[in-house]
């Protein structure tokens, strides 16, 4: 709202003059096509907070709340404010607008005004100076909400990684730095472990099962490499954008648009401005990141194929020592029955000459005995 030159709200409000005020500001923007140009917000208080028995004391302490906020996080900006008790709850609120071109032409990223960013600043702020401006103490109604339903329902493994990946893409986008980042994700339950001197990182956390609670973890992103051919042989963990290295190089780029001014460039007679630069080069990483997951997916369907040629070969080697073992368990059972025929065979030529031998003894025993009873008077026998 306008203020008079004392700092007091002024009673002549003009929305024409603050619209020309905000429109002079997009028309120094360096891109002046955005279609991004302001940002709406409500702030609404509960009965706990404003019970509104006395609207013009609480409507000027609201607004003063508003306003600090407004000046400790987004100073660089216009804003316009407005306060207001209607509606069927008859809360009292404030409606908020800021300009997301600055005064200098430079543009407020559109991160800082996620809704779960805005309201952990907003409580921060309703912390530590709603006493000192309404002269009563603020208890967060969100204090005993910090953990997430949906967190504590997870059971599997795959649901579990699915939504570390939605709070990692959430969270990367409301922090500026690795210290803060590991601090939000600590809230959500989620812990990191460094791995490889700190160049890479494991995330821990919990699911929910029948037998009771289970510590579970996943890498960031890991890929087996064969060091002669070069061909990824596997690959694991949450992916490429969920690496420390990833997510650092994502913030050092968001801290170079806000620092570096919109340039014009010229390329082939056509004006091209840096804004447009920055989105040929986030096309290009598309562009590599989709080259790179055709060359794994190849490199995988090479694997495969390396897989069945090896295992074609294992059994084949197999089948073949199969019929050698046959063939010998064949050789070594004939010779075995060749073994025993001769045994038998010699049996039964040595049981024949002892047959022949027993006879010739017995036919000399009895000419012996014949020979003893004859007398010297018989005659031959014939």
């Amino acid at each position: 709202m306008l203020h008079a030159p004392d700092g007091s709200i002024t009673p002549l409000q003009s929305g024409t003059y603050l619209e020309k005020q905000f429109h002079q500001s997009l028309k120094k923007a360096f891109n002046p096509k955005r279609q991004y140009q302001c940002q709406s917000i409500i702030f609404s208080f509960s009965n706990s907070e404003f019970d509104t028995n006395n609207i013009k004391n609480q409507s000027a302490q609201a607004l003063q709340i508003v306003q600090g906020y407004v000046h400790k996080f987004f100073d660089e900006a216009q804003s316009v404010s407005a306060v207001q008790v209607d509606g069927v709850g008859g809360k009292l609120h404030v409606h908020l607008i800021i300009n997301t071109v600055k005064t200098t032409g430079k543009t407020i990223p559109t991160s800082r005004f996620t809704v779960t960013k805005m309201r952990s600043d907003f409580n921060q702020y309703m912390n530590d100076n709603f006493e000192r401006i309404t002269g009563r103490q603020w208890h967060n109604p969100m204090e005993h909400h910090q953990e997430r339903k949906d967190v504590n329902n997870l059971q599997t493994r795959s649901a579990w990684q699915q939504q570390l990946k939605k709070n990692i893409k959430s969270i990367k986008t409301e922090v500026t730095n690795v210290k803060d980042f590991l601090t939000r994700l600590a809230k959500n339950g989620i812990t990191i472990t460094e791995r490889r001197h700190g160049q890479s990182w494991t995330y821990h956390g919990t699911i929910k099962t029948a037998h009771g609670p289970k510590k579970i973890s996943a890498r960031d992103f890991y890929q087996r490499i064969d060091p002669k051919t070069g061909a990824v042989l596997r690959t694991r963990g949450l992916g490429r954008d969920y690496t420390k290295e990833s997510l650092e190089l994502y913030w050092q780029k968001q801290a170079q648009k806000e620092a570096q001014p919109e340039q014009k460039y010229h390329h082939h007679g056509k004006e091209v401005t840096n804004h447009d630069r920055i989105k040929q080069s986030e096309g290009r990483e598309q562009l590599q990141k989709v080259k790179t997951l055709a060359a794994e997916a190849r490199a995988t369907t090479e694997h495969h194929r390396e897989l069945q040629q090896l295992t074609l070969q294992q059994l084949r080697a197999a089948e073949a020592e199969e019929k050698r073992q046959q063939q010998s368990v064949k050789r070594e059972v004939g010779q075995t029955n060749l073994r025993q025929s001769n045994s038998r065979l010699n049996q039964s030529i040595s049981e024949q000459a002892r047959l022949r031998k027993c006879q010739e003894e017995r036919l000399k025993a009895k000419q012996r005995a014949t020979q003893q009873s004859r007398s010297k008077d018989d005659g031959p026998e014939l």
